[in-house]
């Protein structure tokens, strides 16, 4: 198992630049401000129009090849890693890069889309249908992607983020497209669904496939309830004995956080330790 180091005073240190430094740098106008790009696409995959919102470096050119991140779920989430990976690129930590948001429309087709097929959509519907995960993926694949890098510098590094049930996608995809993205950042993943299933489904996989090469950060909030937490460590468990040796993987108990916070303070500390050394 191949595990990178990282000390605790690095991401106090992140996280403290972050808080100190974000209003300065955001409202510092002495450079081209970063853009925001909006698109709507007619689904073929999902039957159904759907909206993207793209960010480019301030200081984007055709000249050069940005890395993508790729967000998943609400708007706010896209925001904040906009901003953290603006502040980070601009201290010098990471290189510039372009990030995707990819929103849901409501609660029903967030259900739908990032529930793997073998969980129900709704836990509280006796009927519930199962997840429609692998469409989505089919969606990110062929139509986002495709979109991002056809109207876009970019170069072939991509990484996902999600947050809760958005985070549960993150790790599904890697159990199923290993090779669509490079980087896989899940904050308070959504693992614990139906009596941790996913935890199983990932034990199996961690041991059928030796050579899997990928980067993967999770986070969790200390104050978070306890089947959360519980998931969650069960996965690192996991991931301490069966990880594959190029599997680079780093988990992340952020102090004090809840469920509605460990994503906004956790984001930027996954996006710095995987491009730290790429800039």
């Amino acid at each position: 198992m191949k595990k990178r180091t990282i000390y605790t005073i690095l991401i106090a240190c992140i996280a403290s630049l972050m808080s100190a430094f974000a209003t300065f740098i955001i409202l510092d106008t002495s450079e081209t401000p970063s853009t925001y790009d909006t698109y709507e696409i007619e689904s073929i995959v999902l039957q159904e129009k759907r909206e993207l919102i793209v960010k480019k470096p301030r200081n984007y050119t055709n000249k050069k090849q940005y890395p993508v991140v790729y967000v998943l779920g609400g708007n706010s989430l896209t925001y904040t890693i906009a901003a953290d990976t603006d502040l980070l690129s601009r201290v010098g930590n990471i290189p510039e890069v372009i990030v995707v948001g990819i929103p849901s429309i409501d609660q029903k087709t967030r259900q739908r889309d990032l529930t793997p097929p073998y969980l129900k959509q709704d836990l509280d519907e006796t009927n519930s249908p199962t997840g429609k995960a692998d469409s989505f993926l089919e969606y990110l694949e062929r139509e986002v992607i495709s979109l991002v890098e056809k109207n876009y510098s970019t170069n072939n590094q991509r990484t996902i983020v999600g947050h809760s049930r958005e985070g549960l996608l993150v790790l599904y995809s890697l159990t199923v497209k290993p090779n669509l993205f490079n980087t896989r950042i899940a904050l308070s993943p959504a693992l614990w669904r139906e009596e941790n299933t996913f935890v199983r489904k990932f034990d199996d996989f961690l041991k059928d496939n030796p050579t899997l090469s990928s980067n993967l950060f999770m986070s969790m909030g200390e104050n978070e309830v306890d089947k959360m937490k519980t998931a969650f460590d069960l996965s690192i468990n996991l991931l301490e004995k069966k990880a594959p040796d190029n599997l680079i993987w780093k988990s992340y108990y952020m102090p004090k956080a809840t469920h509605q916070t460990n994503h906004y303070l956790t984001a930027g500390i996954g996006v710095n330790y995987f491009f730290h050394d790429t800039k």
